[in-house]
């Protein structure tokens, strides 16, 4: 199923942290020289967004190792069905181990449900003794593992390169087993699909970067640039405990900006917009806020209520949040701005709207208008440029026949890359600030106190983190990224926020066709397609190399 501008919905519906921005066509440009169709649009149409203008959205060559004999052991590894049917088996292992993190996790070492992680790492101990053979394992808090081979070439002079993924997956809820077309944690694998919780979100990325580590210790490969694998243990649940200690670590050991290149999970992978094959990077990142909101006023019984009790007020204060969303506009400030450059030359002409290349040329120029209307042509993709907000908890009350004295909401905040934690705080209490005159309640904004007063509108943040800083496309690093990509895969028919301070250089890219909802990464029937997955390793190793020869001799 798909909406207008043939996008599937399940990409533009999504509440998502990353923010898929930058995308790499697949097709060759010679190749599209062919069907370059130059026609006279309405006069608002910029020559250089004309469909196959070469001024935008240049495409990188593709990069191919020049250790050829390295790269083609790992290429017969990941044809040969033996090998195949060997990682599938270790990805189908890996979910049969239940490592599910909790919000409500007290400390490793305290909270036993911790333990299961001690299960995962004897697990790929037990599948790759090569790597701990050849790669040092540190162990930061416990469970959080950082495997580092290192280079001949000492990082000051060559910096390494960081590959992330995370052992902990999603809880499943025991009345929603059922609800599973084969059992969460068996790992079944039909002949074409790998099922289960994790295949996807992120087992199936761990097992495929230490597997591209694997492969190329045992075809003799020696590093210049030291390789580094982190695996957190709590990505799910804010990375506080692994992620967190791991970025420090790593900062400690190799400074400020002292990692060349890091690749994490994140983005929609491969899809086909616009009629066109796009490889999905997330170069940004959205920023995040837990705001939670609580309504005090005197309680009583029943019998004798207030016009409005503090239900009734909160009930008023989330309907004008609901009613009050946050303005959408697409600014160049914004990655998607990028993305929308390279579909109007890269995608064929008849599938990308002309209402939507006629305001390219006028939001790169400023104008807000343009930028507004964009954004409503776009609606279907509003989140992809606009801070999300959803109302996820809400409580009060102790008894029906008492009046409540508490009552209190939790908001969940998505913010837009061009946007900030005080815009956003400023929003809220610019909305509820009249509300709490209207009820003639003392009001308690983010950093501002309020009397004592048992009658009072309080806003406070939780786990505040501005938007990320959008990562380069012009570096090095990105070109060995994008060449890596059209070398190794093929077009379609079809926890960073800690890690900052080491390289600007964060790409998000999962090098596979994310279809059904992500795979359906945190609900029922989560799964992997086998073909694509195994095929993965070759694009990290190919990553590992191209990254390897720009290493100075």
């Amino acid at each position: 199923m798909a909406t207008k501008n043939n996008i599937p919905w399940w990409i533009l519906g999504s509440l998502i942290v990353a923010l898929a921005s930058l995308f790499l066509a697949f097709q060759d440009s010679a190749s599209l020289q062919g069907i370059y169709q130059f026609k006279f649009f309405e006069s608002s149409v910029a020559p250089k967004y004309l469909f196959g203008s070469e001024s935008v959205c240049k495409q990188a060559p593709i990069l191919s190792p020049t250790n050829t004999q390295v790269e083609q052991f790992i290429r017969d590894k990941v044809e040969d069905p033996k090998y195949q049917t060997e990682i599938i088996e270790k990805l189908s292992g890996l979910i049969q181990i239940p490592s599910e993190s909790y919000d409500d996790l007290g400390p490793i070492g305290q909270d036993a449900r911790w333990d299961i992680f001690y299960q995962v790492e004897k697990y790929i101990k037990t599948k790759y003794p090569t790597v701990l053979k050849h790669a040092k394992l540190d162990h930061v808090n416990t469970h959080g593992l950082i495997f580092t081979w290192e280079g001949s070439v000492s990082t000051k002079s060559s910096k390494p390169i960081l590959l992330l993924a995370h052992q902990d997956v999603v809880p499943v809820l025991t009345e929603n087993v059922p609800d599973w077309t084969h059992p969460p944690y068996e790992g079944h694998f039909d002949g074409k699909t790998i099922w289960g919780r994790g295949s996807t979100d992120d087992k199936g990325y761990l097992i495929s970067i230490i597997e591209s580590m694997d492969l190329l210790m045992k075809s003799g490969f020696k590093p210049k640039r030291t390789i580094i694998l982190a695996f957190g243990c709590d990505e799910e649940i804010s990375g506080r405990n692994c992620a967190r200690p791991i970025s420090e670590l790593l900062h400690d050991r190799y400074g400020d900006q002292g990692i060349y290149m890091m690749m994490d999970e994140g983005s929609f992978g491969l899809q086909t917009q616009f009629d066109q094959s796009f490889a999905m990077v997330s170069v940004a990142e959205k920023g995040y806020m837990d705001m939670q909101i609580n309504v005090t006023s005197p309680g009583g019984h029943a019998a004798n209520p207030p016009d409005h009790n503090a239900i009734g007020v909160l009930s008023e204060i989330i309907m004008s949040i609901e009613n009050h969303p946050f303005p959408g506009k697409v600014t160049t400030k914004n990655p998607i701005f990028n993305f929308l450059e390279c579909a109007a030359v890269h995608a064929p002409e008849r599938s990308f709207p002309l209402n939507i290349r006629n305001k390219l040329q006028r939001v790169e120029n400023g104008e807000v208008t343009a930028q507004v209307q964009l954004a409503k042509a776009l609606d279907n993709m509003r989140y992809f440029f606009r801070t999300s907000q959803s109302v996820g908890k809400i409580n009060g009350g102790v008894k029906i026949n008492a009046i409540p004295e508490l009552a209190s909401t939790m908001v969940n905040l998505r913010l837009a890359v061009d946007s900030s934690v005080a815009e956003v705080q400023n929003h809220y209490e610019n909305l509820i600030r009249p509300i709490s005159r209207k009820h003639g309640m003392s009001f308690q904004g983010f950093y501002t106190e309020a009397p004592d007063d048992r009658r009072k509108i309080s806003l406070s943040a939780i786990d505040a983190l501005e938007p990320a800083p959008v990562s380069p496309v012009n570096a090095e690093a990105f070109r060995v990224l994008s060449g890596t990509i059209r070398n190794t895969l093929k077009p379609l028919i079809t926890d960073t926020k800690f890690f900052w301070k080491l390289t600007q250089n964060i790409y998000r890219f999962t090098p596979i066709n994310l279809v059904h909802n992500l795979n359906r990464a945190h609900t029922t029937d989560e799964f992997i397609v086998a073909e694509e997955f195994v095929r993965e390793p070759l694009f990290f190793a190919t990553l590992i190399l191209n990254a390897d020869d720009t290493v100075a001799k």
